[in-house]
């Protein structure tokens, strides 16, 4: 398996809205992919979803009553669109999507890798995202924390 690491600040929108893809990340993407404006701790992103792990995360949401199950997929599937890269590795936003995760045309944007996903933020929320995390702690105080270690 391979993932996505790593953050890349080097990365502007165009004037039509398009997007070019970080090079070490466009094969295990892909041509074909989706777009999903997310809302992470309140913050509000746009994730590339290679279509296998699409599709793998929309399985898992099919979980829980009909209920629970059409609510959760309707909101992710509402907020997803289907995406194309260009020849030069490029690929458009859509205006909606754009609009949800505060990005606009001619605006900086930075890539972050999520492991299985690829996040697209706008500055300043980049900012506010990462201060909702804790800096005091190590990765091996949070793993443990994650594995039901120490509190």
């Amino acid at each position: 398996m391979h993932l996505f690491v790593g953050t890349l600040d080097n990365y502007k929108l165009d004037s039509k809205g398009r997007l070019s893809v970080p090079t070490k990340w466009r094969e295990r993407l892909g041509k074909e992919f989706y777009m999903v404006a997310v809302t992470v701790k309140g913050c509000k992103c746009i994730t590339l979803y290679p279509t296998e792990e699409f599709e793998i995360t929309y399985a898992n949401m099919q979980k829980g009553t009909e209920n629970q199950k059409y609510e959760t997929s309707k909101d992710f599937l509402r907020n997803a669109e289907e995406c194309i890269l260009d020849a030069q590795g490029r690929f458009t936003l859509n205006q909606r999507l754009k609009e949800l995760a505060k990005l606009s045309n001619d605006s900086d944007v930075i890539f972050e890798g999520n492991g299985k996903t690829i996040e697209i933020w706008n500055a300043d929320e980049f900012e506010k995202m990462q201060q909702t995390f804790d800096s005091s702690m190590g990765i091996y105080d949070l793993m443990d924390k994650v594995n039901g270690g120490q509190e």
